[in-house]
């Protein structure tokens, strides 16, 4: 598994778990790894900077918007960049106010 840390917006892989579990601790302190947070009714939007790729993908998903709580909760979405998590961000905050819920 590869690791990463944000410079700025753009995720740079770093040379070993120490180093990312530093990054993770101060970005975590600062805010950092926070892309974009909204709460619609009883549901809050998180979009977020993981600095891992669970999926082994070419580019890797390094960003997640989670839909925690209401009727759209457990949604999810990865992300490459930041500007695909932030405009992903944005879509689910409009199709969590604007639509129902999947039937399960």
């Amino acid at each position: 598994m590869r690791y990463y840390k944000l410079v700025g917006h753009t995720p740079v892989a770093v040379n070993s778990l120490s180093e990312w579990q530093d990054y993770l601790h101060s970005a975590q302190d600062s805010a950092k790894h926070l892309v974009a947070e909204t709460t619609v009714g009883d549901a809050k939007i998180s979009t977020t900077f993981s600095g891992f790729d669970l999926t082994f993908g070419d580019p890797p998903l390094l960003f997640e918007t989670m839909v925690l709580g209401g009727p759209h909760h457990g949604r999810m979405q990865r992300y490459s960049t930041w500007s695909e998590a932030l405009n992903g961000h944005d879509d689910t905050v409009i199709q969590v106010m604007t639509t129902s819920p999947p039937s399960e």
